[in-house]
């Protein structure tokens, strides 16, 4: 706030008229009369435990729905594999025979690297991204 508008808050306080634009007199005389005023309604005794009533109840709905979108995205998982399966007539080999796996054999270091890097990844989320998102809400 600055002096102007400290001063015509002043003199309005003390009943004085003050000196200043019209339109911010009467704006500041209009929320004045209205913070005098008790508010129109009153709310009941158990509001506050109703809203946190609310509160958890959403919590528990929230992770209901998880699970839902979670379940959903399994089954369309395994109809979409069962599609593929049947559409393209892949067979199955339960030889020996490791197919593009052998190939793999020569790239263990890269592979290894790709565990631990990843397990970096979700360790860094975690310590870093994951604190500060609940720091904030609370």
């Amino acid at each position: 706030m600055n002096r102007y508008e400290e001063e015509m808050q002043e003199n309005l306080e003390k009943g004085r008229i003050p000196g200043g634009e019209e339109l911010d007199v009467k704006a500041y005389q209009a929320v004045f009369r209205a913070l005098k005023k008790d508010p129109d309604s009153d709310l009941p005794p158990d509001f506050a435990e109703r809203v946190v009533a609310r509160v958890i109840s959403g919590q528990k709905s929230k992770y209901s729905r998880d699970y839902l979108w979670f379940g959903a995205g399994i089954l369309f998982l395994a109809i979409s594999l069962i599609g593929t399966i049947l559409y393209t007539g892949f067979k199955f080999d339960l030889g020996f025979d490791l197919g593009f796996l052998n190939v793999m054999s020569d790239y263990k270091g890269l592979v290894a690297f790709g565990v631990v890097f990843i397990a970096l990844l979700n360790w860094l989320d975690k310590k870093l991204i994951r604190e500060k998102q609940f720091d904030h809400k609370v």
